[in-house]
């Protein structure tokens, strides 16, 4: 998620993380306090395949891995019933800030709706995320 390899519409590759029925959280370690102005995550759908959007991003910072601070929410605009597969950027541009530790949380869109092909087989969507960027 943090090695620069940036995964294809082809998620078959195996280039995603995916978490099905739960939601995402990972902490970065930046090793030292670093100034931060822009946090972004890059997250994939094909609702074909159960893979939706998350429903928002939030991102944190903090310096010590214990109190973190919001500094960012990011809102899905991708409709679900889009059958395209797309890759979506969740960009954040934050006032600068110092931090050493970054949190980034997405919320699973969760159980499927009515309208979608897997609904009614006791599903719920995945996640997919690929590359977490800080600058």
């Amino acid at each position: 998620m943090i090695d620069g390899i940036f995964g294809s519409e082809n998620w078959r590759k195996g280039d995603w993380q995916g978490y099905q029925s739960q939601d995402f959280e990972a902490t970065i370690d930046l090793q030292k306090e670093t100034k931060v102005s822009e946090i972004s995550a890059n997250f994939l759908q094909d609702s074909r395949a159960w893979i939706l959007m998350p429903t928002k991003v939030e991102y944190y910072t903090s310096t010590d891995n214990i109190n973190f601070t919001l500094v960012k929410t990011v809102e899905n605009t991708i409709d679900p019933h889009i059958a395209d597969t797309k890759i979506v950027d969740f960009k954040a541009a934050i006032n600068p800030v110092n931090a050493k530790f970054i949190k980034v949380k997405a919320y699973n869109f969760g159980a499927l709706p009515q309208w979608h092909q897997g609904y009614g087989e006791g599903g719920d969507a995945f996640i997919f995320i690929d590359e977490i960027t800080i600058r």
